[in-house]
């Protein structure tokens, strides 16, 4: 098609062309143009012999190292830093390893910056003594860079090749950002070699980042949760799993919290995880706020094994509202195991319809369950 186009004269290539075919990874059109065009390489149309060298650059990106390797060896724009940090970003270690090898332009400051969390011990073969101190320094920095940027992404497989060659942290960044992120494969991959996990907030961190599985890898090697304060914080979100398996995991619920879960932010299913003391003085709260969806929900789907426990509920329904009282009837009535919260208040019925007007209403002996 481009020959076609070429030879009716109706080809109008734009400078971006062969950055295009680059990133691509079309290396014939590459060539063809480099042939044919004069165009160039993100040149401008006004300066036609101005190249600068992002075709290779995306094809580094884009893992192409074919094309990286024709660029280099056949035209002169060259790349820049980012030809490196987007293949490592980019999990290409072919790439990186002919850019180390045959380019110079290393990683961008910010990696290198970064990089200070990482050590790669590497020995260099004696056969390479002629090599300057500094290219060595230069190989090294760039392996951190990579040991780096494959950390931040969670690519195993280049850890794994630095591994090989000896990889050390120098902080706790890295596992810290793999929390945050909920990477659970790279803390699996920390874990089985032998890095410490040491920081003691591992998990109060993975809470705080709304990351569940992270919480739950956490929980499984060791990590505990001491406080219920993280509750107010991942309330106040949308994470209801996270929330309930905080709940579960964590330190037992205080009825001042449970309270304010069920009937503040009507997470009702909380109350499966209260003792039940307290679940009984939710119901108490229920029926006196008049919070039907928490009265049916701890009624219907939790259990009051205590003889007292279920006394006290009794006791509260008969002093309930009427509106409510005939709601309880009507709703829970189909419930067998809920008939036990029904017999005060089918008694307390019968005597009102019994009653004379205006005649006061005496206290009925409750039977035994």
């Amino acid at each position: 098609m481009l020959l076609w186009l070429q030879s009716i004269h109706l080809l109008k290539c734009t400078t971006s062309a062969m950055d295009r075919a680059a990133e691509k990874g079309h290396l014939e059109v590459v060539k063809w143009l480099h042939r044919t065009r004069t165009e160039g390489c993100s040149s401008t149309d006004l300066f036609l012999d101005q190249f600068v060298p992002e075709a290779m650059d995306q094809a580094a990106q884009n893992g192409y190292l074919h094309i990286v390797r024709w660029l280099h060896e056949t035209r002169d724009e060259g790349c820049t830093e980012y030809a490196m940090e987007g293949a490592a970003r980019n999990g290409h270690l072919d790439v990186v390893l002919y850019l180390m090898e045959h380019r110079a332009e290393g990683f961008p400051s910010y990696n290198v910056i970064a990089a200070q969390t990482f050590e790669v011990h590497c020995l260099f073969s004696a056969s390479n003594k002629m090599q300057p101190k500094n290219r060595w320094d230069e190989v090294k920095s760039c392996l951190k860079c990579l040991a780096e940027t494959a950390a931040s992404e969670g690519n195993i497989k280049i850890l794994d090749w630095l591994n090989q060659l000896g990889l050390e942290l120098r902080t706790a960044i890295p596992i810290r950002d793999a929390v945050s992120r909920g990477d659970v494969k790279l803390l699996q991959w920390l874990y089985w070699n032998r890095f410490e996990l040491c920081d003691s907030d591992l998990l109060e961190l993975a809470v705080q980042n709304g990351q569940l599985d992270a919480a739950r890898w956490l929980s499984q090697h060791g990590f505990k949760i001491t406080s219920l304060k993280l509750i107010g914080e991942v309330v106040r979100t949308s994470k209801v799993a996270l929330l309930c398996w905080l709940v579960e995991h964590g330190p037992p619920l205080d009825f001042t919290t449970a309270m304010k879960l069920t009937m503040e932010y009507h997470h009702i299913e909380i109350a499966w995880w209260v003792s039940e003391s307290d679940r009984v003085l939710l119901v108490f709260e229920a029926l006196q706020k008049r919070n039907r969806k928490l009265l049916w929900w701890i009624l219907t789907c939790t259990r009051f094994k205590d003889v007292s426990s279920r006394r006290s509920i009794r006791d509260a329904i008969q002093r309930a509202p009427n509106k409510i009282l005939q709601w309880i009837q009507k709703g829970l009535s189909d419930f067998t195991k809920c008939q036990w919260c029904l017999a005060t208040s089918k008694k307390r019925a019968r005597q009102q319809s019994e009653a004379a007007p205006g005649k006061r209403l005496v206290d009925i002996e409750e039977r035994g369950d």
